[in-house]
C-alpha cells in the first residue's frame, strides 16, 4: 500500500464521525477522483487482510469502524507493508544525501544502485538532480580516490542546507516521538533518525525542557523541535570532525543565560570541547529560534516598527479592526517578528507544517500579509518564505476569530496543541466563535499534567493521549470540515457538562473611552485626573492593563530635548550629539550612547528606518535610566551607509525602559516615516515653536 493510501487510512483510525470525499481530497490536496481511487485501493486492502471496509451511508459520508484490537493490529500490518516498496524518487534523494554525509562510510555509487535497487542510468540522474540541489547553497559532490563521494562546501551552509532538507521532508513530531506511538513512520523518517541517532535528539530534547522552560514561559512545541533537530546536525557534524572557518560571521558577544546553560549542557552529555567560535553560532542559532528577552536582539526596535506598520497595513486590507485587539496581537507579531530577523541573519528558516493549511482556511488575510512582506525583506535583504507568511497569518487569524466571539459560552474546555502556542491559540479561538465554547487555557504536549488543575469539562487536543477523567477529542490544528462534524458530535454527546459563563468585562478599554470622553468634552486629562481615575477602578476591583496605557511623543519629548540645525561631520557624532540631552539629564549612560554607536558598527545602518531619518538605541540594559527621547534636524544632511534612505536630516534618540512603554511613541514615529512632506517641513524649522506646530499639529504645552 502506498504512503498517501497509509495516511487516508490512518485517518479513518482517528474519526468517528462520517467524512466525505470532500472532506479528504481538501485535507490532502488532491482531487475526488483520486481519493475515490485510494478508497478502491484501501477496501481492497482491508478485505485481503479480513478486516471490515470503510462504509458509505447516504447523505453522511464514509466511516470505518474497527475494535481497539483490530486498530492495533491493522496499524502494524500497514507498517509492515511499506517496508517491501522501493524508494521513492524523494526518498533516494534522502538516502544518497545521508549516505554521502555519514563520514563513517565509503560511498562508492555501484553499491549504491544495489542498496536503492534501481538501475545505473536512474542513479546518474538522481546524482545530477542532487548536485544541482547542492549548488543553490555553494556545495558540491567530488569523488575522491579512497574516500568515495565525498562533500565540500562551507560548514555553515552544509548544516543549513541539511537542516533544510529534513524539516521539508519529514514531520518533526513524528520523528521526534511527539506522536502516538502507532504512528506510520515513513522511510524519510527512518533515514534521518538512523543518521542523527535517535537517543541523541531525546536527550537533547530533555535538556531543552529542563533547562529553558526556567524561565517562566510556555514551551513553543513548533521552535522547540526545530532546535532540538539543528542541534542534533550541529552534534553530529562535529563528532565527524566538521567545525566551522573561523572566518565565518557571528555574534560577537555571549551572555550568560539560560541558552547558554542549555548549550553547556549538551557539551558536556555528548562530550563535546567545541571552539569558543562554535558556541556563540550555536547559541545565536537557538536564540533565534527561542527569542524570549525580546530587547537583547540588536533589532529589537525594527521588530516593533513592523509589528505596528504590520498591523496597520492588514487591517487596511481586509477592513477588520485589528487594533481593537492590538495588546495580544501585537506582542505575538513582535516576538515572531524579533526571531524572524534574528534567525535571517544567520540563515535559518522555521518550517511551518501548516503553511498550505492555513493559506487555504485564512486566504484573505493569508494575501495581506503577503502584500507587507518588501517591507520585512528591506531589512532581511533575502525574500520571506511562505513558511514566515504563515506563521504571521495565524496571529491574525486568531485575534479575527476572538472579535466574533458571542457573550456567552456554554462549555469550558482546554486545548491541548503540539503544532505551537500561536496555533493553539488559533484552534481555540475557532472553537470558541463556532461552537460556543469557552477555552480556558492552551496547553502544549508537555503540559498534560495542568488538566488537573483547570475548572474545564472537555479536552480538545491535536495529539492523541490517554487522559480518562474528562471527554477527549483529537482534532487537526486547522479545523477542517470533517473536524466541524466530529466537534458538533462531541459537544452533543456531552450535553450535561453545560454551563454558562458571562465575557468578561475589558476594563482597560472602559477606562480609555472614560478618558477619551473627558477630552472631548473639553476637559483636560491631567496626571491627577488619570490617577483618579484609576483609584476608582482599583476601588471596584477592575484590573488595568498598564501596558496599553502609554505615553505619546508629545508627553515624552521636552522642549530641552529638541536640537535644530545642528553640524555634525559623521553618523557616529549625530549619534552622540542627539543623545548629549539625555545624558545631561541623567536619562541615559555615557555607555549607552557608546552602545548606539558600536551597534551601527557591528550590523550596519539599520537604525535609519525611513527616509532621511534615523532613530538612533540600543538595548535598555546597556545604560538607560528612564524613558526619555530626543530629536535633532541637521543643518547639511549625514550619510550613514544606507543607499535607500540616505542621507538623514533627522535624527531621533530613543532611551527606552522596557518592550512597551514607548510604543506610542513608535506610532507616532511611524506616522511620521509615512509623511515626507511633514519630515521636509520639520528639517526646516527654525524654532522649537514651529517645530512642536508641525510636529503635533498645534503649539505644544511643555
Amino acid at each position: 500500500m502506498k504512503e498517501r493510501a497509509q495516511r487516508v487510512l490512518t485517518r479513518f483510525f482517528k474519526v468517528n464521525t462520517f467524512m466525505t470525499f470532500e472532506d479528504l481530497s481538501k485535507e490532502f490536496a488532491t482531487s475526488e477522483r483520486t481519493m475515490r481511487n485510494e478508497l478502491t485501493l484501501i477496501n481492497e486492502f482491508l478485505a485481503e487482510n479480513n478486516y471490515p471496509t470503510i462504509m458509505t451511508v447516504r447523505g453522511k459520508g464514509m466511516k470505518l469502524e474497527l475494535s481497539d484490537k483490530d486498530r492495533e493490529k491493522l496499524l502494524s500490518k500497514v507498517s509492515l507493508e511499506r517496508e517491501t516498496d522501493y524508494y521513492r524518487p524523494d526518498e533516494r534523494f534522502l538516502a544518497l544525501l545521508l549516505e554521502i554525509m555519514d563520514m563513517s562510510k565509503t560511498t562508492v555509487l555501484y553499491e549504491m544502485e544495489e542498496t536503492l535497487r534501481v538501475s545505473k542510468s536512474t542513479l546518474d540522474d538522481d546524482m545530477r538532480k542532487l548536485r544541482s540541489f547542492l549548488k543553490e547553497y555553494g556545495l558540491s559532490i567530488v569523488s575522491l580516490p579512497k574516500q568515495g563521494i565525498v562533500l565540500r562546501g562551507y560548514e555553515r551552509s552544509i548544516r543549513s542546507m541539511l537542516y533544510k532538507v529534513i524539516t521539508s521532508m519529514t514531520d518533526l513530531d513524528s520523528m521526534l516521538g511527539l506522536k502516538d506511538e502507532n504512528n506510520i513512520k515513513t522511510f524519510s523518517e527512518q533515514l534521518v533518525m538512523s543518521y542523527l541517532d535517535k537517543n541523541v535528539l531525546e536527550e537533547i530534547g530533555v535538556h531543552y525542557d529542563r533547562i529553558l522552560k526556567k524561565e517562566g514561559e510556555a514551551i513553543n512545541p513548533v521552535y522547540r523541535n526545530q532546535i532540538v533537530l539543528f542541534l542534533g546536525i550541529w552534534i553530529r557534524r562535529l563528532q565527524d570532525g566538521n567545525t566551522l572557518s573561523e572566518l565565518a560571521k557571528v555574534r560577537s558577544d555571549m551572555r550568560e543565560n539560560a541558552v547558554r546553560q542549555f548549550v553547556d549542557a549538551i557539551c558536556l552529555a555528548f562530550n563535546l570541547y567545541p571552539s569558543v567560535h562554535e558556541i556563540k553560532y550555536i547559541t545565536f542559532t537557538i536564540e533565534s529560534f527561542n527569542p524570549k528577552d525580546m530587547n537583547n536582539s540588536f533589532d529589537w526596535v525594527t521588530a516593533q516598527l513592523l509589528a505596528i506598520q504590520l498591523i496597520e497595513h492588514v487591517e487596511k486590507e481586509t477592513g477588520i479592526p485589528f487594533s481593537q485587539k492590538e495588546d495580544d496581537l501585537y506582542e505575538g507579531l513582535y516576538r515572531h517578528i524579533t526571531g524572524l530577523l534574528s534567525r535571517t541573519h544567520n540563515d535559518l528558516q522555521a518550517f511551518n507544517p501548516l503553511k498550505d493549511t492555513i493559506k487555504e482556511s485564512y486566504g484573505d488575510i493569508y494575501q495581506a500579509v503577503s502584500c507587507f512582506k518588501s517591507q520585512i525583506e528591506y531589512y532581511t535583504k533575502k525574500p520571506l518564505p511562505e513558511d514566515e507568511i504563515g506563521f504571521l497569518s495565524v496571529y491574525f487569524s486568531t485575534s479575527a476569530s476572538r472579535m466574533k466571539q458571542d457573550e456567552q459560552f456554554v462549555y469550558q474546555a482546554v486545548v491541548l496543541c503540539h503544532h505551537g502556542i500561536s496555533t493553539g491559540k488559533l484552534l481555540a479561538a475557532n472553537i470558541k466563535e463556532q461552537f460556543n465554547v469557552e477555552i480556558v487555557a492552551v496547553l502544549s504536549s508537555y503540559e498534560i499534567g495542568f488538566i488537573d488543575k483547570l475548572d474545564v469539562d472537555l479536552v480538545f487536543t491535536t495529539i492523541a493521549i490517554d487522559y480518562l477523567k474528562k471527554p477527549v477529542l483529537l482534532l487537526n490544528p486547522i479545523l477542517r470540515e470533517s473536524d466541524k462534524k466530529e466537534i458538533n458530535a462531541f459537544l452533543l454527546e456531552n450535553q450535561e457538562k453545560r454551563r454558562t459563563i458571562s465575557k468578561k468585562l475589558d476594563a482597560t478599554r472602559l477606562m480609555q473611552d472614560i478618558l477619551a470622553l473627558i477630552a472631548e468634552s473639553g476637559g483636560s486629562v491631567t496626571k491627577d485626573i488619570y490617577q483618579s481615575v484609576e483609584s476608582v477602578f482599583k476601588d471596584q476591583h477592575l484590573k488595568i492593563n498598564t501596558r496599553e496605557i502609554q505615553p505619546m511623543l508629545q508627553d515624552i519629548l521636552k522642549d530641552s530635548h529638541i536640537l535644530l540645525k545642528q553640524e555634525c561631520n559623521d553618523w557616529k557624532e549625530a549619534i552622540a550629539k542627539s543623545a548629549d540631552v539625555l545624558l545631561a539629564g541623567q536619562i541615559i549612560e555615557e555607555r549607552y550612547v557608546d552602545a548606539m554607536i558600536k551597534s551601527v558598527e557591528e550590523y550596519g545602518p539599520y537604525i535609519v528606518v525611513g527616509k532621511h531619518l534615523a532613530l538612533a538605541h540600543a538595548r535598555p540594559e546597556d545604560g538607560v535610566n528612564q524613558l526619555g527621547i530626543s530629536v535633532m534636524t541637521l543643518k547639511e544632511p549625514v550619510v550613514f551607509g544606507n543607499p535607500d534612505n540616505d542621507p538623514v536630516k533627522i535624527v531621533f534618540c530613543l532611551a527606552a525602559v522596557d518592550s512597551y512603554s514607548h510604543l506610542n511613541i513608535m506610532k507616532n514615529l511611524i506616522e511620521l516615516i509615512n509623511d515626507p512632506e511633514k519630515l521636509d517641513k520639520l528639517t526646516d524649522a527654525k524654532d522649537k515653536d514651529s517645530f512642536n506646530k508641525i510636529l503635533y499639529g498645534s503649539t505644544a504645552i511643555k
